[in-house]
């Protein structure tokens, strides 16, 4: 995803500078505050076009249109402002997905760090000069870093809006030049770091650049983007020219390759024929490209790419809509189909769903039954609140019919509800979610209990129970309860709502009870034999006796 690949180009490059804006509109009209879906510009044959984010730092142009109706994931809250030096650009002001902002969460605290760093060690260093120096340093070279992250309007191939997202590496010669000018180099603030010393005190910005990539990866790899794509992606790149000093990086979906053709540095008039780049689109991912016109051995980068390196924005409407598709299992005795949701946006409620909340469990009754204690949050029309774990009640299984609509920020608001719930698939044992008090729960295999269908029950009742022996992980996006160890004794909780009844939440599907003719059950399942006044279940039916 865009956001979560800049947060970690930040950590590699440090800062992002100013870069050239070619064939860009003379303004850039700025997009509404609000929810999008990012889509890669390039028509895939398979249609896995839609960023998705699977996790805090791993995301995709992954997902279908079909898939990105159901996929929390790839709803993105874009917020951006026009760049007050530049009319062609916009800055992007929040970009988050998933409870990850990457602006507001990554990238700026990042770049504080980074610049509080550098001008601590410049004041102890330049002291002596009463000031000029460090002030000169931070108003010539780090005055002159862009420090947002950019979008810049472009059009595909067929005519369709879409924009460009892109940093740029800062360009080392200013550094070179001022450590030479204020004879930096004759003090040891480098000698731990003789390479890049080395690399400032022959002047080549090209050098340092490579050292301070190093440095970088070596700060990657021993931090939680290990091991991942785009440490990968990094690594390859070092030694390659591939990052380089100066220029200008856009965000593309697949990959570049450098072909070498015999001896031959590129020529425009036989690009098949000599060196030159290839652009390689069989998977989804993410990658780099640059805007180099000076490698005559290869040429171009960004016009190889074309609409892979586009992104369009498609804002969350009731057109490009987000909605949630129940299993046909999960059907209760009154025709309503139930599920589960956690997600980091708050929704309004645009089909005919009920949300429901969990206040606490109880005690088993005479039949033997625990009951989760549910609660109505919200209906059609209502909002609810970000981060907040609900059971959903729906009239069909199709997304189409059960759309909810991403609108507000995303601050939780705390309440009484049990339900927990995480973004990403996670590992059972060792995971810490919180509930809707703010209280942090551990999370392990004895007191979890997931919304599930009970077969063992001939009643079959919906509600939440233990986790099957084989399960290890808990999907993301989905609620669940996390118990007390007195509360852990119970296997199971059938929803009980706050009427008492619990005739929404438990099929007939494959009930004995349903083939039983003229046998009546009261609304808590229980069979009774001599009916008086009242509303009784036969053959899966309400029946009213007056």
């Amino acid at each position: 995803m865009v956001k979560h690949l800049h947060s970690v180009l930040t950590l590699v490059l440090g800062f992002f500078s100013v870069a050239a804006s070619a064939q860009a509109p003379a303004t850039v009209t700025k997009p509404d505050d609000g929810y999008y879906r990012i889509v890669n510009a390039r028509q895939r044959t398979d249609g896995k076009q839609y960023v998705f984010v699977t996790g805090k730092i791993a995301a995709q142009p992954n997902a279908t249109k079909a898939d990105a109706t159901t996929l929390p994931g790839t709803v993105i809250h874009l917020k951006t402002e026009n760049n007050g030096k530049n009319p062609n650009w916009l800055d992007v002001t929040k970009l988050r997905s998933q409870g990850v902002d990457v602006i507001n969460g990554y990238l700026n605290p990042a770049i504080d760090k980074v610049e509080k760093a550098l001008k601590d060690k410049l004041n102890e260093k330049f002291g002596i000069f009463g000031g000029f120096a460090y002030g000169l340093f931070n108003t010539s070279v780090i005055g002159q870093w862009d420090l947002k992250m950019h979008l810049k309007p472009a059009t595909t191939s067929d005519g369709r809006i879409a924009y460009y997202a892109f940093a740029t590496v800062p360009s080392m010669q200013p550094i070179c030049d001022f450590w030479h000018t204020y004879g930096i180099s004759a003090g040891s603030t480098l000698d731990s770091y003789p390479n890049l010393k080395s690399a400032l005190d022959s002047g080549n910005p090209d050098k340092v650049w490579d050292e301070v990539l190093k440095l970088a990866l070596a700060k990657i790899e021993s931090s939680p983007y290990a091991g991942t794509d785009i440490a990968n992606v990094v690594k390859r790149y070092i030694n390659a020219d591939r990052i380089n000093q100066g220029q200008t990086y856009y965000l593309m979906s697949g990959g570049l390759k450098k072909i070498t053709v015999g001896n031959k540095a590129f020529d425009p008039a036989n690009p098949t024929g000599t060196s030159h780049n290839e652009y390689d689109g069989t998977l989804p991912k993410f990658d780099f490209v640059n805007n180099n016109t000076t490698d005559q051995w290869f040429g171009p980068e960004l016009p190889v790419t074309g609409d892979a390196a586009m992104w369009i924005l498609e804002k969350v409407d009731d057109t490009n809509y987000f909605g949630v598709k129940p299993s046909t299992n999960m059907r209760g005795r009154d025709g309503k189909y139930y599920t589960t949701l956690y997600v980091d946006f708050p929704f309004q409620i645009k089909g005919d769903v009920k949300a429901y909340t969990i206040e606490g469990v109880e005690a088993k009754n005479a039949d033997g039954y625990y009951f989760a204690k549910v609660k109505k949050l919200a209906q059609q029309g209502d909002v609810v609140p970000a981060q907040t774990a609900v059971v959903l009640e729906c009239n069909s299984t199709n997304p189409a019919d059960n759309q909810l609509l991403p609108t507000g920020d995303e601050s939780p608001v705390t309440s009484d509800n049990r339900l927990c719930g995480t973004f990403f698939g996670e590992a059972i044992n060792g995971l810490t979610v919180k509930d809707g008090t703010g209280a942090e729960r551990n999370v392990t295999r004895d007191n979890i209990r997931a919304f599930n269908i009970n077969t063992a029950d001939s009643r079959n009742p919906i509600g939440f129970y233990k986790l099957n022996n084989t399960v290890t992980t808990i999907p993301g996006n989905k609620a669940f309860l996390v118990l007390t160890n007195a509360e852990a004794q119970a296997k199971g909780f059938v929803l009980e709502f706050e009427d008492g009844g619990t005739t929404g939440i438990e099929t007939i599907e494959n009930s004995k009870h349903s083939t039983e003719d003229g046998v009546y059950y009261d609304l808590q399942g229980r069979r009774v034999e001599n009916p008086t006044r009242g509303v009784y279940i036969v053959n899966g039916k309400k029946v009213v006796i007056k």
